[in-house]
């Protein structure tokens, strides 16, 4: 049976949760290395069916590069939406070359959550995703327990509202070294019906971090994914720094 807390205790405090997230933590790079971590990536495939629905190649184009700060909840997509210009993700806010930054989570509410990506839309969206991705497992402590299943390594978590995400409660699924292999979520600002398994792929080391260079999300029911694919995106590292 998988050790249960309340949903106001945090990960760090319930030791067989603490103790194998630092040990994945120590998997993925380390936690003070990670603070000053800075990546890019050069996203070369983006295929699947909400991508297709949502406008890829048609209402927004992919950037040629995104920097990405997961200490920071910082990305900057470079080449996006037109060659020249760029795109500003910070904590959940946005802006398109020299704009302000604005909230934009507010504007997928209701029956706009249909409509097809403006490039505004797919920064947010993909501005998120990447820096909370990037942002996993060090970031776990600190969130609400909901379960904590050792026999097969899959911790259930509550995010507070501050964190821009897919959705408050999430699973993270673990290999036995701590390597992140699967992720379960609802992707809300699409639907409530946007339940996806998101499978982390083809890891490589670098600088002694794991990256994920290919990243499948599966149609999800229940724990089960269902062969329906949602979204599967291969990236390549161009670049990495740290501050």
């Amino acid at each position: 049976m998988p050790a249960r807390s309340s949903a106001a205790t945090l990960v760090g405090a319930h030791a067989g949760a603490a103790a194998f997230l630092a040990q994945s933590v120590a998997r993925h790079g380390g936690a003070e290395r990670w603070r000053r971590w800075r990546l890019t990536l050069a996203p070369t495939e983006l295929t699947g069916l909400l991508p297709r629905l949502k406008g890829v190649g048609h209402t927004f184009d992919l950037p040629a590069t995104a920097e990405i700060e997961p200490a920071r909840a910082r990305a900057v997509f470079h080449d996006y939406p037109e060659p020249g210009s760029s795109g500003l993700y910070e904590a959940g806010r946005v802006a398109l070359g020299g704009d302000a930054l604005v909230e934009h989570r507010s504007t997928f509410r209701g029956a706009r959550k249909w409509r097809r990506w403006s490039p505004l839309d797919a920064l947010y969206f993909f501005g998120y995703a990447l820096t909370h991705y990037h942002a996993l497992p060090f970031t776990l402590a600190d969130a609400e327990l909901r379960a904590w299943d050792a026999r097969r390594r899959i911790l259930t978590v509550a995010f507070p509202p501050s964190v821009h995400t897919h959705c408050a409660v999430q699973s993270v699924h673990f290999d036995d070294s701590g390597l992140i292999v699967r992720h379960d979520y609802v992707a809300e600002i699409v639907g409530g019906w946007a339940r996806g398994a998101h499978f982390w792929r083809e890891y490589q080391d670098v600088e002694g971090f794991p990256v994920a260079t290919h990243r499948r999300v599966l149609a999800r029911l229940g724990r089960l994914a269902v062969p329906l694919v949602a979204l599967d995106a291969r990236l390549a590292v161009s670049a990495v720094a740290f501050e």
